[in-house]
């Protein structure tokens, strides 16, 4: 089954949001660490950075 179209004027996830190389390294080496999925370090960094700068309020799911 091909994969689904990405909605118009969003591109491919590629297209769409490029790591640099060393954010990409740091991130694979903190989801080893942690035993994360790629996916799963993304929202822990993120949720954590936006909850210490108060844009989330409450701890949330880890």
């Amino acid at each position: 089954m091909p994969p689904a179209p990405a909605a118009a004027g969003t591109g491919t996830d590629e297209e769409a949001f490029h790591i640099p190389d060393d954010l990409a390294l740091a991130l694979t080496e903190f989801a080893a660490v942690e035993q994360l999925s790629r996916g799963e370090a993304i929202c822990r960094i993120l949720r954590e950075s936006l909850r210490v700068k108060g844009y989330l309020r409450g701890s949330g799911p880890a």
